[in-house]
């Protein structure tokens, strides 16, 4: 594994050989450098809203509750050729015979 300071001597030559390769990549790329400066990582996860993140776990645990509530109603599928008729219309005419 090499040490930080052979990563950034790498990456520093990396960087000359890009700006004398192609200067006006670099160019471009060193413009929005200054446009978009790096935030770290810590800022970029502190603005998130408390309230969305809630409000997206309470949807995303919902939706899972329905799925689950519907796989567990349905009933086995009846044999094949077999006809079913609902419990009360069987009753309705069980005593009218």
């Amino acid at each position: 594994m090499s040490h930080p300071t052979d990563d950034e001597r790498i990456l520093a030559d990396m960087e000359r050989g890009l700006t004398h390769d192609d200067p006006v990549l670099s160019a471009t790329m060193e413009t929005l450098n200054q446009q978009f400066p790096e935030q770290p990582a810590k800022a970029r996860l502190s603005r998130r809203d408390p309230r969305l993140v809630t409000a997206v776990v309470l949807a995303v645990i919902a939706v899972l509750a329905l799925i689950l509530t519907a796989a567990l109603n349905t009933g086995p599928a009846p044999p094949a050729g077999e006809v079913t008729r609902p419990a009360a219309h069987s009753a309705v005419v069980s005593t009218h015979r």
